[in-house]
């Protein structure tokens, strides 16, 4: 299931984009666009799909969209029946990293920002105080004009950056982001892993990689990560896993191989260990939850799809 390239539309003389978006139902195709997108959920509930989370939305969620993340929307059964009320409203903003130019996310006082930007490529979700005040700042920006709009925006992307309130949504196997900036020296033992996950990978490497002996390698990212290197790589794996089953292109024995691990079973074990379910249910989930509404007519699709989420 490859998901689709979709790029916003931007009004004359603005920058970046910012859209009240009411239709009667949200879709359930599965999109990625170059933009990052701030969403704030104003009616509508159902299921969410961002990377390899499969997920509930609800009314007053706002979440973080990276660029190129594949994601979905699909309303709940009543939406495409007709009987919700008054269907679906979301308020959506997209922008390019470097609308303001490719210098000045590089300033040192944005350091910040830059790494929400990173971990945004994984999806966020915003709660408590931070949601209630992002969804007021969003509110103001759909009717700002000049440069009080860019002055929102990065003050929203601020105040994301620094809060307690944020959950990651997909895994970082998924993704397999180019870099994670925790520090240099785990930036190198994230970058060996990614590129060797496949493969059988021992402590001994891992530890010469980021040039540290293996029993400080073990205590150091303990220390860092909140997890042992075993977990972090099997969740690096199983993510990749996810990926190549929302794909469907290879058979789940071709995807265990593929991902790292030496037998079948192991796979299947370690997959419901962390996804709570087995590789075929939830690639089958994915599946059931992808496919665009075929009970309405062509024309009423192509509509409804020209501004995705």
């Amino acid at each position: 299931m490859k998901p689709i390239l979709r790029k916003a539309s931007y009004e004359l003389d603005t920058s970046f984009r910012v859209k009240v978006d009411k239709r009667p139902f949200f879709d359930g195709q599965w999109y990625y666009h170059p933009e990052v997108e701030l969403i704030v959920i104003r009616k509508s509930c159902g299921m969410l799909c961002v990377g390899d989370r499969i997920d509930r939305y609800n009314v007053g969620d706002v979440l973080v969209l990276g660029s190129c993340l594949p994601h979905l929307f699909k309303s709940d059964p009543e939406y495409f029946a007709g009987t919700a009320d008054h269907g679906v409203e979301a308020i959506v903003i997209h922008f390019k990293e470097d609308f303001w130019g490719r210098d000045f996310l590089a300033l040192p006082e944005l350091k910040a920002v830059r790494k929400l930007l990173e971990t945004a490529k994984r999806g966020l979700r915003v709660q408590g105080k931070t949601r209630a005040e992002i969804t007021r700042r969003v509110e103001y920006t759909v009717d700002a004009r000049g440069a009080c709009r860019i002055e929102l925006l990065l003050g929203m992307l601020e105040l994301i950056a620094g809060s307690p309130e944020v959950e990651p949504l997909s895994s970082l196997g998924f993704i397999l982001p180019e870099a994670i900036r925790n520090s240099e020296r785990l930036n190198q033992i994230y970058n060996y892993t990614f590129h060797n996950f496949q493969n059988e990978i021992t402590v001994e490497e891992v530890a010469k990689a980021a040039h540290i002996s293996r029993t400080y390698f073990c205590r150091y990212f303990k220390t860092w990560s909140g997890k042992t290197y075993w977990q972090f790589l099997l969740e690096v794996r199983i993510g990749y896993a996810c990926r190549l089953l929302v794909e469907d292109k290879l058979t789940v024995s071709e995807i265990c191989y593929r991902c790292g691990f030496n037998n079948l079973s192991n796979f299947n074990r370690h997959f419901k260990t962390i996804m709570h379910t087995t590789p075929l249910a939830f690639q089958r989930k994915y599946l059931e939850v992808a496919p665009v509404a075929t009970h309405l007519s062509g024309d009423t699709v192509d509509h409804y799809r020209r501004f995705p989420l």
